[in-house]
């Protein structure tokens, strides 16, 4: 299936550090770097009268669709961050829930 993108999603590639070093000190996890995948977004919610969020006020959930073939099967961020080609950087945002669509080579996050 064919998406018509309107944004981009970026999501970090890798982490690094989680293990212990030589003297048995855990070294703490940071993101490597991101990937960005081109993609759909749809808003579910967007308002301005929400919570106070990083100095504004904003209260917002969107469906972000993908091609599978893009971000692979094993695609699972906690966070992504959500570029809307007209409305530019739309936030950081949690990973409510992920679904897979084998059949139509989609995948779609809800944030």
């Amino acid at each position: 299936m064919q998406i018509f993108p309107n944004g981009t999603l970026r999501y970090p590639s890798a982490t690094s550090g989680g293990d212990l070093d030589e003297q048995g000190n855990p070294i703490p996890a940071i993101n490597a770097d991101m990937n960005e995948v081109e993609c759909t977004i749809t808003a579910s919610q967007e308002s301005r009268s929400g919570t106070y969020d990083a100095g504004q006020y904003k209260k917002a959930s969107y469906s972000v669709t993908c091609d599978l073939e893009k971000v692979g099967d094993t695609f699972n961020p906690t966070t992504v961050q959500l570029v809307h080609e007209f409305k530019g950087n739309l936030g950081d945002f949690q990973v409510q829930r992920i679904e897979y669509y084998k059949l139509t080579g989609t995948v779609e996050i809800w944030v």
